[in-house]
């Protein structure tokens, strides 16, 4: 079997260079001069920056630095889930709406400020849709997360995540 390979070879009469050459310097890549001038001005290897600094230099925002802010916010001021129940077709509410929170209000606070939250959810959605029949949900999420933001901060002076869920049935 190995006397077929050599037999194989010796046909095809390859010839071999030796890599490191020096009168080939095309053959070591490395050492030609203008790879080396090349190598001199290339940019230095990757090196993983903090996220401070790369949102610093690039005044960008990082997904994780996105997550830290919301996670210190929830610490800070809780969250609230506030779910509507529509109608598919008219997007009228039916029923009441539920709400759930997390470190948002003291125990002896909650059963008033869970009404006057509800109160201004429903105003809020029903408003907007008196404005805006046709809205899309993703828009009518986004005005009443922002109107609930504003009356959260003025009413209690507090600043939680804001969860708005509409299910329609």
């Amino acid at each position: 079997m190995n006397n077929f390979f050599i037999d194989l070879d010796s046909d095809i009469q390859t010839v071999k260079k030796p890599q490191n050459s020096p009168m080939n310097p095309v053959e070591n890549p490395q050492k030609h001069p203008a790879n080396m001038q090349e190598r001199k001005n290339a940019k230095p290897p990757f090196k993983p920056r903090n996220e401070k600094t790369l949102a610093r230099e690039k005044n960008v925002r990082v997904p994780t630095t996105y997550i830290t802010e919301i996670r210190s916010q929830m610490g800070k001021a809780g969250t609230v889930v506030i779910i509507f129940k529509a109608d598919e077709k008219t997007k009228t509410l039916l029923g009441h709406l539920k709400l759930e929170t997390r470190g948002f209000v003291f125990l002896d606070e909650v059963r008033e400020a869970h009404k006057t939250i509800i109160k201004k959810a429903r105003a809020s959605y029903e408003d907007t849709l008196k404005d805006v029949p046709d809205i899309e949900e993703k828009d009518l999420i986004k005005i009443i997360r922002r109107d609930m933001e504003i009356f959260l901060l003025q009413k209690m002076e507090r600043n939680p995540v804001i969860i708005p869920i509409i299910i329609y049935v």
